[in-house]
Parts: structure tokens; sequence; C-alpha cells
């Protein structure tokens, strides 16, 4: 029913706050309603029937209803609001409303989520009253006068036709989102520091061991229970540990990858498991009466307390925390605390490190998955055993690595008395014995080492030693603190504060927190498409890292953004195998890799992504212009790109019959719905970019470092006319047009393609990939994500402001969704053209992928390259951010459920601090030298103590009716 057609028959539409606005209060009354989460497919649907012309207004039973729609920051999208006490809806209310909105009751729509809702619209002689069925009682609703009932307002959403091109997420995230936050909602309030679950939720284990991960970026513990069960993947894994396997193909072809690559699960050692007279003590064996599990992301520390009664009515209460060091990357701490409340008890604890058997389920029809091992991935390599500590060693079966796993303990002997050290062929146990008394609290610390290396690598087992010793030395709480420190130093680069919105603002600090525990320690490797927080994806490192994650930390964590740009370096004599490989000159790097060697089967989404070369030195040039950090580009990065331009110049050609352009063909863009195509638009703009960027880079060393340049010609055969070549490729660089629809092409034929029935798409039939054979799609006009729509955000200056919007408008609507790499970029574009809605949607969407689990695959692990675009949408999306331009430029607006938006930004060594409020816009430098930059045009400069303000309106515009 989309807003348009409703408003040729009416006026104003009254919404029910409860259960179709908001979920319904879940504590009975008096309860707090503090950070309530709108629906995200209610608001899309309420701003679409405002851009139509139609007034909107609120009805509520609670007398809290008005602050329940501030707090969630929509006060702007409702003209009016009716608040009354509770008790069953009359009419009275909406008459009221329909009354302070001046509009006729027969030319208004009722919504509710109420059997009683419907009866009183129905009472109320309104002209259409619609049921949104939140709790299986759609005939019910029907039957007391619903005329229309659906389960969510974002089926009411208008379809992309011909004839009607509505941009925004599509209505089936929209759905998804409601459903997950229907069943979040009590049990998982908003808390802008923390992710708490309330209550023991076993329909939730498998979201919750991804959400309640611990990670440094090297180590990283899935967030299982102590005692190990209930449980659905429980592991720890450590970054670039893998085996490897070949890949058969049937009918195989030169240049075809031929080795897999897999991340293996290590010995994990989070099981501390309790025996309370010979029986065990879990979520499923025993009574909980009182349950909390907290993320706390200001700390980086896990922690859980359960109370369990027994049957014969004794209560045990348990405290454990849990923390991955991110000041020891090799050691993670677990304490157990155990107190016997009302009377004592025999109790044993068995600390564990258990080296789980392979997953027997293969991910044969979703890549976005991992693929089986056997069991003999990880071979035995030697074992330790001193008292209460046990190393355990490993070797892999083929990629030849090497990994050591050990446990220590603390505790006091006079509370806990170690009983026995037993290993066997998975299993390690240090087993404790106690007489618990009532209000003594039993201790215990577990101490956890890892280290990894190539076969060849004999002293693991010492080195795991050392952390520990060094950890127990130090004892738990300065460990702990040291941690903590380093958790509190990212933040204070870090943070963005959100005001206005506790959900928003716990979303956005929960997406910097995944990549601090994806990113900050992983120094010598890359970043897992979900860092460390499962298995899915296999563990490979994608384009993710540089074009998501990259310009977060290169503008808070430069250091670790280095560390990641070296880790491309080393990469090289890969990347220049794998070219010749594929018969390219240069270098080509892997689309997907943990060891360096193309991972990925299916070359049509995998090899033939050839813009990954382009995304890299794209980073690298983002690195260097916004650190100053000339030293990279010198000694390491202009090689970088060198190879990269080279690749680029052979791959391509000057085609005669383009007029002596140069083509670009049999490639793959972002969009892998659309592959092995001639001329895709984002590769052919991107690799200009890489080889232009070569060229300069050339010469730039040329001139400032002869020296370096030397070691440059020596080390890559740089040959007089490569660069002239480089230039005049980028020059010419062919830019497919249609002229008919006047805008750009995303490939030569893709206007060829049939569209897609987007109306007559059931939403259960996406992701597309898993429903459809690949030839299907590939056959239809249809986009899995934003790929010339991409191209406008990374090279916004190659567009016309005109170009970028006529893009957004042509190509929005023909995307799916269906990656999560994808709305995080058409926030930023629907804000460039000034369609503030709709990016506000799309953030809103970006930031809830995994705290909404809206993309359905949470247990697979966190999308860290989303968590990175959120922080992309807001910044460059609502800040207005370019770094592209001789001087940093702004051009901020607030989001509707935004009072305030503050951030950092390291720039060239300066903090640069931005600071949006609705009436004004400061920008200071908090420590370092003066920033230049423009705000909506007009240059300025600030110093430390010398802050700059621009007065004016920063407000998104559609607050009413019919604005856009």
């Amino acid at each position: 029913m989309p807003a348009l057609a409703i408003a040729r028959d009416y006026d104003a539409v009254l919404f029910d706050l409860d259960g179709v606005l908001v979920p319904r209060r879940s504590g009975g009354p008096g309860s707090p309603r503090t950070g309530v989460e709108a629906f995200p497919g209610s608001i899309a649907w309420v701003r679409e029937l405002r851009e139509a012309g139609l007034r909107t207004a609120i009805v509520s039973g609670d007398p809290e209803g008005t602050a329940v729609v501030a707090g969630a920051g929509l006060t702007n999208l409702f003209d009016a609001g009716v608040d009354g006490p509770g008790g069953v809806p009359a009419p009275g209310r909406y008459l009221e409303a329909a009354r302070r909105l001046g509009v006729e009751p027969g030319r208004t729509i009722v919504v509710g989520d109420l059997p009683a809702d419907m009866a009183a619209g129905r009472a109320g002689e309104f002209g259409l009253v619609i049921g949104v069925d939140r709790e299986a009682c759609g005939t019910e609703l029907a039957e007391h006068g619903a005329d229309l009932v659906v389960a969510d307002l974002g089926e009411l959403l208008a379809a992309a036709t011909d004839d009607v091109h509505r941009a925004g997420p599509r209505g089936h995230r929209l759905v998804a989102a409601a459903r997950r936050i229907l069943a979040a909602s009590g049990d998982y309030p908003i808390e802008p520091w923390r992710i708490v679950e309330h209550v023991y939720n076993p329909g939730f284990i498998e979201q919750t061991e991804t959400l309640f991960a611990v990670a440094n970026g090297f180590l990283g513990m899935r967030g299982s229970f102590d005692e190990g069960e209930p449980s659905y993947r429980p592991s720890t894994l450590l970054n670039g540990f893998h085996e490897t396997w070949p890949i058969v193909y049937p009918e195989n072809a030169h240049g075809f990858a031929t080795t897999g690559q897999t991340i293996v699960p290590v010995p994990d050692g989070t099981a501390v498991r309790l025996f309370v007279d010979d029986d065990p003590v879990t979520c499923e064996t025993t009574e909980v009466r009182e349950f909390e599990r907290v993320l706390d992301m200001r700390r980086g520390v896990l922690e859980r307390t359960v109370v369990f009664q027994l049957a014969d009515g004794r209560r045990f209460r348990l405290l454990t925390t849990r923390f991955v060091s991110l000041a020891q990357r090799h050691l993670a701490g677990i304490r157990f605390e155990l107190t016997a409340l009302d009377a004592p008890g025999r109790v044993v604890i068995s600390s564990e490190l258990v080296t789980r058997r392979a997953r027997t389920e293969t991910a044969a029809f979703d890549p976005r998955q991992t693929r089986a091992l056997d069991d003999a991935a990880l071979r035995p390599d030697g074992d330790r055993e001193d008292g209460v500590r046990v190393i355990r060693a490993y070797r892999t079966a083929r990629s030849a690595l090497r990994v050591a796993a050990g446990m220590d303990h603390e505790f006091d002997p006079g509370l806990l008395t170690h009983v026995r050290t037993r290993l066997d062929g998975r299993r390690a146990y240090v087993v404790f014995e106690a007489e618990a008394q009532p209000g003594r609290t039993v201790t215990l610390t577990k101490w956890l080492g890892y280290h990894y290396g190539p076969d060849t690598d004999t002293d693991l087992g010492e080195r795991v030693a050392m952390t520990l010793h060094r950890a127990r030395s130090a004892g738990y709480p300065a460990s702990l603190a040291a941690h903590e420190d380093e958790v509190r130093a990212f933040w204070d680069r870090s943070d963005v504060v959100w005001e206005g919105s506790p959900a928003a603002q716990k979303a956005l600090r929960f997406s910097l927190f995944s990549i601090m525990q994806a990113t900050l320690r992983a120094e010598g490797h890359g970043m897992p498409a979900k860092g460390l927080t499962g298995t899915g994806y296999e563990g490979h490192y994608f384009w993710d890292t540089e074009v998501y994650v990259l310009p977060f930390l290169v503008h808070t964590s430069p250091d670790v953004a280095r560390s990641l740009l070296m880790h491309r370096v080393r990469m090289l004599p890969d990347a220049r195998r794998r070219a010749a490989e594929v018969g390219c000159a240069g270098a080509l790097f892997p689309w997907r890799t943990i060891g360096g060697d193309e991972a990925s089967a299916y070359y049509a989404a995998g090899t033939a992504q050839y813009h990954i070369d382009a995304d890299i030195a794209y980073a690298v040039d983002q690195y260097v212009r916004v650190t100053g950090d000339t030293d990279l580009l010198f000694r390491h990065g202009a090689e970088l790109l060198v190879e990269t331009a080279r690749m680029w110049a052979h791959l391509g050609f000057f085609c005669d019959r383009r007029d002596g352009q140069f083509v670009i063909h049999k490639v793959t863009g972002p969009d892998e719905y659309t592959t092995v195509v001639d001329n895709n638009l984002f590769t052919n703009l991107m690799a200009a970019e890489n080889l232009r960027l070569a060229a300069d880079a050339v010469e730039r060393v040329r001139a400032e470092s002869p020296r370096d340049h030397r070691r440059l010609v020596d080390r890559t055969g740089l040959r007089a006319g490569e660069v002239e070549t480089w230039r005049r490729a980028a020059e010419k660089i062919y830019i497919p047009y249609d002229e008919q629809a006047d805008v750009h092409l995303q490939d030569d034929s893709f206007m060829d393609q049939k569209p897609w029935d987007f109306a007559g798409m059931s939403r259960e039939k996406y992701p597309l990939l898993l429903h459809f054979h690949p030839l299907v799609i590939y056959r239809h006009r249809v986009i899995k994500q934003a790929d010339v729509v991409f191209a406008t955000v990374l090279l916004p200056e190659r567009f016309t402001a005109e170009e970028r919007r006529r893009i957004f408008e042509h190509y929005d609507p023909l995307t799916t969704g269906d990656s999560s790499l994808s709305e995080c970029v058409q926030a930023i574009a629907a804000a460039d053209i000034g369609k503030y809605r709709t990016a506000e949607e799309y953030l809103v969407d970006a930031a809830a992928i995994d705290i909404a689990d809206t993309a359905g695959n949470l247990r697979d692990g966190i999308h860290i390259a989303s968590a990175g675009g959120t922080w992309l949408a807001l910044v460059y999306a609502f800040a207005g951010y370019r770094w592209r331009s001789p001087v940093p430029e702004f051009s901020p607006i607030l989001p509707t459920r935004a009072g305030r938006l503050r951030f950092p930004l390291r720039i060239r060594g300066s903090v640069f601090q931005v600071d949006i409020e609705e009436h004004r816009v400061t920008y200071s430098v908090l420590d370092g030298d003066p920033v230049t930059a423009r705000h909506c045009g007009t240059e300025f400069t600030a110093g430390p103590g010398l802050p700059v303000s621009f007065a004016g309106h920063y407000r998104t515009h559609d607050a009413g009716p019919g604005a856009t």
C-alpha cells in the first residue's frame, strides 16, 4: 500500500505507540523505558507517509508516551500526540488525535496491534483500520475490525517498480529487524556502554556466542558459557592460524586457485565446569534463579552472574570474569568465583583445555560460512604437565603450522584443593575440590596462553610458559588493569558520542568495539572478515580491511592501520606470483586469503574482482595523506603502487573501437550478482586512480628521496616509459554511459539484462544467492551491493552533483542489500544528494546488522566491515567529512534521532574534534598543531585552545509532511 496511493484517499495516520512503533513495556507498569528502540519498518513507513504529504500522530495509553518518543529521537516525525491512562483503548483517544490534526475520522487511518485498538478504530468510524500482528493474533485482529493485517509496517512500503523507485533498505530487512527487536526486548536492555543479557535464554545461544566474544586481534574467544553447556560452536581462534586443503575441480583450468585455506580453532580454555555433590551444575541441568551476562565495552571485559538452585533448595552464586588482553596479546584471563548462599556443599571445579572435534556440517549452500575439516586438521605434538599448569602442542596436517596452548591457575590452598591433573586425547583437566561454606567465596584464577608459528618453531611451549609465568607474577588485578588501560586509550581516541538515542549510541559503540577486538593487536596479520568472533568466511582476509575498516583506523589508530597495510606489503611476493598465474604483469592480490595464496575457488566472484588491487592502493593513499607518513610511502607503498599499476596496464588496453580509450574486460566489480563483464565502471575508475597514484608516487620519491627511488628501481625493475603509460591510461580510461537513461552504466551490458521482479519476490527468497542459481541472477538487472554508487562515494570528484543524484536514484532501487557491505555506502550516497531520510534508514540498518542480527547469520561471527561502515556512514554521511580535498571538508547535519554528535579525527598527528549540535558546529584541536579545514565551503583554522564554531540549523530536512 504505497503512501502515494494512501494520500489520494486519506489525510492522516494515527499510530498506537506500544507494539506498533516500539516494543511493548516488558516489565509491567512503572518499569523504566529509557532507550527504547523503534521498529525500523514502522519508522520507514512513517517517513514515507510524510513524504507523500500525510500528517501523523501518536496515540498512547502510556502517560510517558511523549517522553518515550522523544527518547527514541522521533518527535519530529509526528505532528501531534495524545497520551492517556492505561486500560482498554477507547475511540476518544483516536478522535482527539484527529481533532488536533484537523482531519476528519473518515479520512484518517488508525494503526494498532491489539484487538481493542481495532475495535476502537471501528467504533470511531475511521476510514481504515490496520492491525500489526506482532504476536500471531491476526485472525483476532480481523475479527475485531481490522481492514488490513500485516506482520510489520515495513510490508506497506512502496515496492521498486518501473513507476515507483523507493530508496532505502528493502522491506525484508526491516521486517527481520522488527522480529529480532521483539525477541530481544526486555531480555537485552539498552545501555550505552554494555551489552546486557538479563535472563538465561537458550533460544539465543547461537547469537550470544558471537555477541559476547572477547578478542584482541590476535586471540579471540567466543562467548560460550564457562561450564561448557549449552553451546553452539564454542571456540578459541588465532588470527592466521589455518589449515590448507586441495581445491578439487571436476573440470580444472589453468590459473584456477589450487589451495583452500580455513581457520582452525585451537584448544579452547574457556571451560571451567562445576559439580556439586558430583552432579554437573549448568543452565541446562539446574534451576536458574538469577542470571546476568554483561559485555562491558568500556573495560573490554565479559562478566556473568548466575544463581543456581539445586533440587534440595541449596543456592550457589557463580561470578565469572573473562578478558583477552590488549596489553599482552598472547594472554587471556578468567576468574571463577563461587559462593554458597545458604548451605554448605562439596564442590568440584574442573578447569579444562579442550581440543574439539571438527564440525560435521558443511557450507555447501552458504558461502558465508566455513567448511568442515577432518579430525586430522590438528595433530598432537607433545604435552607438558607441571602441577596445575598444562601446555599442549599441535601441528597442522598440511599448512606447516604449529601451535602451543597452555593453562595455569592461581587459588587459595586454604579454600581450594588441587585434586588431580589429567590429559587425554582431546581434553586436559585440572581438577579442584572444596567444601563451600555459606558466605565464603571460593576463587579460581585461570590463565591461558597461546603462541603459534611455522612448524620449524620448536620453542612455542617455552613461549607459552613465559606468558603464563608473567601473568602469574603480575597477578590478576594488575593484568586486568593493564588491559583496561589499553581499552580506555582506545576509547579516548575513538569514541563517537551520539546524544538523543541510547539504542543508536549502543549500536555505534558496539561497532567500534568490534573493530578494536578485530584489529588492535593483529600486528603481522590481516583482519578476518568476522574478526575472531566466529569462523564465518573461513577466517579469510578480503578487501573489507582496506575499504571499510582502514578509514576508521587511519583517523583514530594510525599505527594499527600501518600494521595492516604492511601485512599487504609483505604479501607482495605472493601477489606477483598470482599475477603471473593469471597471465598478468605486476602483482594481483588474492580476493580471499589467509596465507597469501588465492583461496577463492569461484573465479567469477573471486579472482575476477581485480579491483582489490586498486582498493589497496586507495587505502595506501588515504593513509599517507591523512597521517603524513611518507616513510611508508617511500620505503614500501611506492613498490606496491608500481606493481599494482603494472597489473592494470597489462590487464587493460587502448581500444580502437572506443576511440583509443583504455578499456578493461572480463572483470567483476563489487556487485557479485553481475560477474565477468566488460568495463565495470567501479573497476575502471579505481584502476585509473591506482595508475595515477603510482605515477605520482614514483615522481615524488624521485624528487624527495633519491636513495629510496634507486631502491625502488632496483626492486621493481622500473622501466623508462612505464610512468607515462600509466598516466595516459588513467587519463583515457573508458567510462561507460547510457545516453538513453542518462546515467553511468555499471558495465557495458548491464542495461541489456532482464529486470528483476522485485515486486513479486517473497522476502523469504533473500538473500538471492541462497535461492537461485548464479546464472539466473547474472542474467537479470539486480545488484547485491552498491557498485556504481560506491564509485561516487570513493571518488566523488569524478562525478558532478547531478550525476551522483541520477546514479543513486537509478541504482539504489535495484540493490537488494544481500551484502552487509552495502547499507553504509548507500547511506553516504543518499546524504550526499540530500536524501537524509533514506540515509538515516540505511545508517540504522547498518548499525543493526549484528546488534539485531538483521542478516540472520550472527552465529557465524560479527560483520567487521559493516562495523567499520557504520563509522563511515556517520562521519561521511552526517558529518559530511571528505578527506580527498586539499584540506578536510565538512558539511554536517544531524540525523533525526541525534541531538548531538561528537567524534575525534587524527589528522597529520593532531587530534581534531568535531562537535555537531542542532544550532552550532564546533571544531577543536585537542592535541597537536593547528588544523585548517572547510565548513560548508568556508575555510577556517582551529588550534589548541582556539576552537571555531559555526551557528546555523544542522538538522535533517524531513520533519514535516511533504519534505524530502
